[in-house]
């Protein structure tokens, strides 16, 4: 796991679990690594691929998912 790329940060564990879910709908490995603490909810929780899956999963993310509504 220590070659794989962060390619989404965010501080909602939901979001994380979205994004991972359409980047393995598009045919990439992705995983969440959630870093926060589950007492007070600090930190962030990241999507990370493979590091030749880096530019189509940004790709991806940007034309594909908008969280903007919150």
């Amino acid at each position: 796991m220590s070659s794989w790329q962060t390619v989404f940060k965010s501080s909602n564990p939901h979001q994380a679990e979205i994004v991972k879910d359409v980047l393995i709908n598009s045919g990439l490995q992705a995983i969440v690594f959630n870093k926060q603490d589950h007492a007070y909810k600090l930190g962030m929780v990241t999507v990370m691929v493979n590091p030749d899956s880096v530019m189509p999963a940004i790709k991806i993310i940007s034309e594909e998912i908008n969280f903007d509504y919150e």
